[in-house]
């Protein structure tokens, strides 16, 4: 197996510090966090990750920002994004006659990934995080992929491609940023060639009469949707015209076993350039405060 990136690389992606810089850091990291609501919505997310940086992630040998697929039972983190990107893939039927937009790549590593394990002719990743847009693209080209892959701005609502331009559009642990799943799947649709595929790996709210208390009440007329379960999901990509919807959970594979992996890997020396706010946040008691409310879910859905 040819990994997407090597531990060469992907330590040059992060600085090294002393103890007073990454306190520094970290001092900087929540002040920028806190200004992050009183930004433009549209500018929101990009700017979240641009503060976190390669420097908060998890990953052993790898920049993958997702929680993995755990069932087969990876050793790490990173095997476990690797084993989520391809499921992706599979469930995409990706293969060397796609030209495929992803949207939301992170710093590429599901896009070097499919590129040298499935293949497809042409990747296009769509981001608004100007810094995972530059780290990406300056990755891609120390791979040798720059000639297969590029990485470009652009708004999941207003994606900046031609009508039936893509075979598969791709948003892995992504689209629940964006900021209406109404609109996104719409230009989903819309860029898709007929018989094109959209393919998400998603957090959402797990089904039950306490999380729909919460999306009826979060309705409002004329407000976007931002929040959705799983029968609600499958409902919005039917309504988008999709044809062939398939939305399955796969939370039991992901949230136990990656509480269960973080809380020894948290314990690792390296994991301390990591922002205490996140570690926190992803700790053992972390993921077992928020994870029950979450679900994780795989859906594929195909333009008649």
């Amino acid at each position: 197996m040819t990994l997407p990136s090597s531990p060469a690389q992907t330590t040059a992606a992060i600085p090294v510090e002393t103890l007073p810089d990454r306190t520094a850091r970290w001092a900087r990291e929540c002040l920028e966090w806190a200004k992050v609501p009183f930004l433009p919505s549209g500018r929101r997310v990009g700017r979240v990750y641009d503060i976190v940086g390669p420097q908060n992630l998890f990953g052993e040998d790898s920049l993958f920002i997702n929680l993995g697929y755990w069932r087969d039972r990876p050793e790490s983190l990173d095997a476990a994004s690797r084993d989520l990107a391809r499921l992706v893939a599979r469930e995409a039927g990706l293969g060397p006659d796609d030209v495929q937009l992803d949207v939301g790549f992170g710093y590429g590593d599901q896009d070097f990934l499919w590129a040298r394990e499935f293949g497809p002719k042409e990747i296009i990743g769509m981001n608004i995080a100007t810094e995972q847009i530059e780290i990406a693209t300056r990755r891609a080209a120390e791979l040798g992929l720059s000639d297969r892959i590029r990485f470009e701005y652009g708004s999941a609502i207003d994606l900046p491609r031609a009508d039936a331009s893509c075979t598969k559009v791709t948003a892995l642990e992504s689209a629940f940023h964006f900021p209406s799943y109404d609109r996104f799947f719409a230009e989903a649709y819309r860029v898709l060639q007929p018989g094109g595929k959209l393919v998400t790996a998603d957090i959402t709210v797990r089904p039950g009469p306490v999380t729909d208390l919460m999306i009826r009440a979060s309705d409002r007329p004329g407000a976007e949707r931002t929040a959705y379960d799983l029968p609600r999901y499958r409902k919005a990509l039917t309504a988008a015209g999709f044809e062939n919807v398939s939305v399955y959970s796969i939370r039991r594979d992901v949230y136990s076993p990656l509480a269960t992996y973080l809380s020894k890997r948290l314990r690792d020396p390296d994991m301390r350039r990591v922002n205490p706010v996140l570690r926190a946040t992803f700790s053992r008691p972390g993921l077992l405060a928020w994870g029950p409310w979450a679900d994780y879910i795989i859906a594929v859905a195909t333009k008649p």
